[in-house]
């Protein structure tokens, strides 16, 4: 199968919005042609989405299905399937080898669990006809059972006995289901691959190829997904095959595997993630910002003693609403501790857009006074406010991190990525190195798309080797 250069990443998108529905037709008919998804991302509604668009895309006569590459991925038990395994086994009947990581995170891949998915996964894809097939069937992160048996304490040469017995059970299931035609090929995509071969949670290539090996010669075991970036460059650099003389991607040369990449843009360092991208900011008012972390405060005790007390809710809804009215008191307290843009997005997105989402609920469905309303639209208005230039103090830096990153880039290439994104430029490098693929990148507007397909379309960067050598250099001084 051909592969595109780069790949449509579906981590986040759904069925239920149209910008994503539209940004993979952009993919699709821009020429990309490998879509990567799983059973866990949005519930199955990523999935879903891939099946429609597809099918939509096939009737019109606009793609041909044996162009397109779907890769999907299993093992998670996240959402409805995790509420089905609970269920299960609190019936009696449980999945085998579930790995209960934690509450509501769930993994297993069990041939059981397996069957049971590929079903569902054939269903969401619109593949479950008479000619439907799944291209790359891959085993999500198996090194959760490796997390797992460190936190309860298991000797490393036990957990990882068991780890490759797991796995070359779910090879016996996948190679079977290869012959029956549902799926290709089948792999596995692991965090662990690039990572030092001491690591307790290393998954090593070399084992898995010799188990696919074992299951049969004539083996369908064909792709490995990893990431590998600017700053994770693991994959290139880090020799842990081979008694330590060769790199994944070498070892997956050798052994003619195809590599997809993930997290291009996304680098999770020790000091949190970083996003490999270009950012602009204002410029940062520390008066400013005071000041509306004061008039956010004045607003919330307002609220909190004399609104709330007046309305006549119910008291446990009134303390729910007081314990949410400390928006300003949290950001204020906490404005020099987010560490960069990344993380202070992800509190935005995990801590405060909850909590703004309920007050938000909240006053359009239940509150009557007018005046009140009128009153909360205002605080919100000081919110996104006072979050905007909160924001702008740490886009500051990550401006500064870009303007580095170029300057490495652009005098390693001698010139030849002057004038692109930071975020083109991390892709590209990326797809020139020997031995990937396909470099997978998360794409839920249509411009990301666009910009996938600019990329494809790039001459490739021949010492993209020699530049990442360059970086972990710099970044390591």
């Amino acid at each position: 199968m051909r592969l595109s250069n780069t790949g449509f990443g579906c981590y986040r998108v759904d069925n239920r919005i149209d910008e994503h529905v539209r940004a993979l037709k952009k993919a699709l008919l821009s020429g990309i042609t490998v879509i990567d998804t799983s059973s866990n991302y949005t519930d199955g509604r990523s999935e879903i989405l891939v099946g429609n668009v597809i099918d939509e895309l096939l009737e019109e006569e606009n793609i041909q299905r044996e162009d397109i590459t779907i890769v999907t991925k299993v093992g998670y038990m996240q959402g409805q399937n995790y509420k089905f395994a609970l269920r299960k086994k609190e019936h009696g009947s449980p999945f085998e080898d579930v790995v209960e990581y934690g509450e509501g995170l769930w993994h297993c891949i069990s041939p059981g669990f397996l069957d049971d998915q590929l079903n569902r996964q054939m269903f969401r894809l619109d593949q479950n006809g008479r000619d439907g097939y799944i291209d790359a069937y891959l085993l999500h992160n198996p090194e959760y059972f490796l997390l797992w048996a460190q936190a309860q304490g298991m000797m490393p040469g036990d957990a990882r006995r068991e780890y490759y017995s797991r796995i070359k059970k779910a090879f016996v299931f996948l190679e079977a289901k290869a012959k029956e035609g549902k799926i290709v090929s089948y792999g596995i995509s692991s965090n662990t691959f690039p990572a030092e071969s001491g690591q307790y949670d290393f998954t090593s290539l070399e084992k898995i190829i010799k188990i696919a090996k074992e299951v049969s010669e004539q083996n369908h075991f064909i792709f490995i997904q990893m990431p590998f970036n600017l700053v994770e460059s693991g994959a290139l650099l880090t020799k842990n095959q081979a008694n330590g003389t060769k790199t994944v991607l070498e070892t997956a040369k050798e052994n003619g595997l195809r590599v997809l990449v993930n997290r291009p843009l996304n680098a999770i360092t020790k000091k949190g993630l970083i996003r490999l991208a270009d950012f602009k900011a204002e410029t940062f008012s520390e008066e400013e910002f005071l000041r509306h972390i004061k008039i956010l405060k004045m607003m919330e005790d307002d609220f909190v003693n004399d609104k709330l007390p007046n309305t006549g809710f119910p008291d446990k809804e009134k303390e729910t609403l007081a314990s949410l009215f400390t928006l300003g008191s949290k950001i204020g307290d906490n404005s020099r501790n987010f560490g960069s843009i990344e993380h202070l997005n992800d509190v935005i997105e995990n801590y405060f857009s909850p909590r703004i989402n309920y007050l938000m609920d909240f006053f359009e469905n239940k509150v009557n006074d007018d005046n009140l309303k009128k009153l909360f639209d205002k605080y919100l208005k000081v919110v996104f406010g006072t979050l905007n230039i909160l924001s702008d103090y740490y886009k500051a830096t990550a401006v500064k991190r870009s303007a580095f990153l170029h300057s490495l880039i652009d005098g390693a290439t001698g010139g030849k990525t002057e004038g692109l994104p930071l975020s083109k430029k991390a892709i590209l490098l990326v797809s020139s190195v020997d031995g990937v693929d396909c470099v997978l990148s998360g794409a839920r507007k249509e411009k990301y798309s666009e910009e996938l397909a600019e990329i494809e379309k790039l001459e490739k960067i021949e010492n993209a080797g020699s530049v990442f050598i360059k970086i972990k250099e710099s970044l390591d001084k």
